[in-house]
């Protein structure tokens, strides 16, 4: 069997794929899987080692599908460029089914629609099931990821104290404090851009254990330090998911964003800091800019009582 995955972007959505991808070889191990995305995550897409093939977005793209001669065509992505693209393929298409205006309606207008919602990656499972009815709909972990094996340091923990929205960012006033008098070393990682560049440096300057890997880990080489780090500390972002992915020991921050969006870590293990009482929270479905309130408490005020114990 032929199949196409289709997931344009971004990074932690393509992670969250990996379920999917784990049942969809469970179910059909001799089947061969395509994965399309843009071209800036055919890399993050390549770390899973059950997708025998990942073809990019490109101006023939229509034509390659509609050639290929796919048997199902799943569509995690669900918007109106994979609706155009898909329209007149051959194949048996599944999408995933979104909640994108309860999420906009929870935000705007705080009335929650969202209460009994599944996760991101149970939707993409709900998709396979519809397509087969015993498909499971259970998280998996995913330890074997093709990754860049890390050989420096043998005790460290990953730290990824930027994002790319404000709103979803702990300060890194906030990462300083509790970074601090850690008896271990701390490996910084980020994009290769102004604001992340920024927290990594500003830390770094702080603290005498540091290495900053920021802008320097290519999707395989940050596989590869989160497999064999003790543990990983960040924010609601793609490493959140690709260090459940590998079923790492993971602590994360969420300021703006809630559980019901269906970004929350899945594992037990994971310990989750977010300040619940704020009836501002929360403020938008994605990620801001700046805080609309001008009070950032979201974050600010988080009670982090115990995190050393957990660092240490």
């Amino acid at each position: 069997m032929k199949i196409l995955v289709v997931r344009l972007s971004s990074f932690g959505d393509i992670v969250l794929t990996f379920p999917f991808i784990n049942e969809l070889r469970r179910l059909y191990p001799d089947s061969e899987i395509t994965f399309l995305t843009k071209p800036q995550y055919a890399e993050a897409a390549g770390l899973h080692p059950y997708i025998n093939k990942i073809i990019t977005l490109n101006p023939e793209i229509r034509k390659q599908i509609k050639n290929s001669g796919f048997d199902v065509i799943f569509d995690l992505q669900k918007n109106q460029r994979t609706l155009l693209m898909l329209m007149f393929s051959d194949s048996m298409v599944f999408r995933v089914k979104k909640d994108t205006m309860k999420k906009r309606i929870l935000a705007v207008f705080k009335i929650n629609l969202l209460r009994s919602a599944p996760p991101v990656y149970k939707r993409y499972l709900l998709a396979l099931k519809r397509f087969k009815n015993d498909a499971s709909g259970e998280y998996t972990v995913t330890t074997d990821l093709k990754c860049d094996e890390y050989t420096g340091e043998k005790v460290y923990m990953v730290v990824s104290p930027s994002s790319k929205h404000f709103t979803k960012r702990y300060p890194k006033e906030k990462f300083l404090e509790i970074l601090q008098g850690i008896n271990k070393t701390i490996i910084l990682t980020g994009d290769n851009n102004e604001t992340d560049r920024d927290v990594c440096g500003y830390l770094e300057s702080k603290l005498s254990n540091t290495m900053n890997m920021c802008g320097k880990s290519s999707f395989g080489k940050l596989a590869g330090l989160i497999k064999n780090s003790q543990m990983v500390v960040c924010n609601d972002s793609g490493v959140l998911h690709l260090a459940e992915a590998l079923g790492k020991k993971t602590i994360v921050f969420f300021g703006s964003t809630v559980k019901e969006f269906g970004f929350y870590p899945q594992l037990k293990s994971t310990v989750i800091y977010e300040n619940k009482g704020l009836k501002c929270r929360p403020c938008t479905h994605i990620g801001r800019q700046d805080c609309p309130k001008g009070h950032f408490k979201c974050m600010i005020d988080i009670d982090t009582k115990g995190i050393k114990n957990l660092l240490n």
